[in-house]
């Protein structure tokens, strides 16, 4: 799912030896943080980066679960955890109030930040999100690791079968098969299906908009009615033709709605006086 963006991708160390790996993107006031998936990277983002680059600016970053050996020994294992990674990413760029937008894992970390930093949060969007129920790419069984197995459950991300190039399936592939690296991603995919928020949506208090793929079998359509349901502030758009991972399936379409979303969500809270941190 990794697609080259022209500007180069920023690497930092912080004062607390928390190493950062993001893409800052556009020419904005408003800054939005966007969280890619288990599988995914903060490429994921480039078409919606680049689309509205003139109105926002995009800080699209890496969660700590990726391949990297140096950092694998002190990589979040927890949803908190994860949380934790994107206040230090805030406080190291020394930004106080975002908007958060999350695919899959990367929606129910902006989900438990909304939670626990509701302060910092200006609005939320979720696609594809954990946090209530996600189907298990494994099948609830410790996988045997073959390019078979791997093509076919990529698969299932994605309405749109093209999406599953021969380059996709070999990257899946080769991480897979790195065995430590496997056992970690199964520690983190648990720990998401253990986290079950919904007694905690109802403290979700920002204007949030919900983009879900209609024929999404990861996180089918029920599961962004329920979200819709229980927060109190949220709309629901489904987009046709579309799995579990909007962004990269229909990013046209879902730059349309996360544009119309913020440009309603920001003139509406222009004149709303903020509290200091």
């Amino acid at each position: 799912m990794s697609i080259t963006l022209y500007d180069p991708c920023e690497q930092r160390t912080t004062a607390q030896e928390k190493r950062l790996r993001f893409y800052d993107v556009g020419s904005g006031q408003l800054p939005v943080v966007l969280l890619h998936g288990l599988f995914g990277t903060p490429s994921n983002w480039q078409p919606i980066m680049l689309d509205l680059a003139e109105h926002y600016r995009f800080l699209a970053l890496q969660l700590p679960i990726d391949p990297d050996e140096v950092r694998r020994h002190t990589a979040s294992e927890s949803v908190g955890q994860l949380t934790e990674h994107v206040v230090h990413f805030l406080d190291e760029l020394g930004l106080d109030r975002v908007v958060l937008c999350g695919n899959s894992l990367g929606g129910q970390v902006a989900l438990d930040f909304t939670r626990t930093h509701p302060e910092r949060t200006e609005s939320l969007v979720l696609c594809g999100s954990a946090g209530l129920y996600e189907r298990s790419l494994s099948g609830g069984r410790t996988p045997r690791v073959c390019r078979e197995f791997v093509r076919e459950r990529v698969s299932e991300i994605f309405y749109d079968q093209t999406h599953v190039s021969p380059e996709l399936v070999d990257d899946a592939f080769n991480m897979l098969s790195d065995r430590p690296y496997r056992r970690f991603l199964l520690k983190i995919a648990k720990a998401t299906r253990d986290r079950y928020m919904l007694d905690e949506l109802g403290n979700v208090k920002v204007p949030t908009l919900i983009v879900w793929g209609r024929e999404d079998s990861i996180t089918p359509p029920f599961v962004a009615e329920q979200f819709c349901e229980h927060i109190p502030d949220a709309e629901l758009v489904f987009i046709d033709r579309c799995g579990h991972s909007p962004p990269i399936e229909q990013p046209a379409a879902f730059a349309r709605l996360l544009h119309a979303f913020l440009s309603d969500t920001t003139s509406e809270r222009a004149d709303v006086p903020r509290k200091p941190r």
